[in-house]
């Protein structure tokens, strides 16, 4: 018998709560540990025009009160949106991130960013660019100044849709940036951009993800795809993501965090995509 325990967690945006009190609890009540905290349930925005102290340090208290941790927060925008728009984004991240002592996290997630008009998670071609990860760099470096002047580690996630698509991007953008501020989360349901979300990449692709990221591994989310030419996300256990496998390479990375459930787009289904992830953990346990 071998098999870690991950913690399980959930995207807060996905459990439609009327306040953070009752969010947490919600957590709880599921059998969740930890989240990944994004402040649309608090805010209305995933950065907030305003923040103070006070609003933080609530929420921190609230997820404490109810044995809940908060891993990480969500300091995404589009790296590589217009210049006057990223400079109000980068005074809203430098807001966000002088709160996080309050909220008790000390990791934010990232974006590389979409070139496209509709939006930072939609595909545009010149997003694969040598342009586009420059950018996104070049954006990075910035907010490196405010993670090491606030203790902070910065997430970044290969996303099929942005600047780092996939695992060879991100080491690439990773070995650009060299800061030891910088880690990563493996969600394996984006390491597949379009047309190579079949079942024979799978295990393959998993493999890649772990021998160019495993060293600078922070969050494992639990997300999950549907096989066809374009990324359908749907929730953990009903695509074609192996979990079982994917287990055994956080065990042999020496990882022994939370995962954090994704993709989650109807509330019927948290419980369901909980117990999918509980049922894999014992099958990995049972090898």
């Amino acid at each position: 018998m071998s098999g870690t325990r991950f913690p399980l967690g959930f995207y807060t945006p996905e459990i439609h709560e009327t306040s953070v009190e009752a969010l947490f609890a919600r957590v709880r009540a599921l059998g969740g540990e930890t989240v990944q905290y994004n402040f649309l349930s608090s805010h209305g925005e995933e950065l907030p025009v305003a923040l103070t102290k006070v609003d933080a340090r609530r929420i921190g208290e609230a997820a404490r009160a109810c044995g809940v941790t908060i891993s990480a927060v969500n300091g995404t925008f589009n790296m590589l949106e217009p210049e006057d728009r990223l400079q109000e984004d980068l005074r809203r991240f430098r807001l966000l991130a002088g709160n996080m002592q309050a909220l008790g996290c000390s990791a934010l997630t990232l974006c590389t960013g979409s070139y496209s008009e509709k939006g930072m998670w939609v595909f545009d071609e010149r997003n694969g660019s040598d342009e586009a990860l420059e950018r996104a760099v070049q954006v990075t470096r910035l907010l490196l100044k405010t993670a090491r002047e606030y203790d902070l580690r910065l997430l970044v996630e290969t996303e099929a849709s942005n600047a780092v698509c996939d695992s060879s991007r991100a080491r690439r953008y990773l070995d650009e940036l060299d800061d030891a501020h910088m880690g990563v989360i493996l969600d394996c349901a984006n390491l597949f951009p379009a047309g190579t979300a079949r079942r024979e990449n799978v295990r393959p692709t998993i493999r890649r993800a772990f021998e160019l990221l495993g060293d600078r591994l922070v969050l494992a989310h639990g997300k999950d795809v549907l096989e066809g030419e374009k990324p359908a996300f749907t929730a953990p256990g009903l695509g074609i993501v192996d979990y079982p496998y994917f287990f055994a390479e956080l065990e042999a990375a020496g990882y022994a965090g939370p995962l954090i459930l994704h993709g989650i787009k109807q509330e019927a289904e948290l419980e369901g995509s909980a117990q999918r992830m509980r049922r894999a953990m014992e099958e990995r346990a049972a090898v």
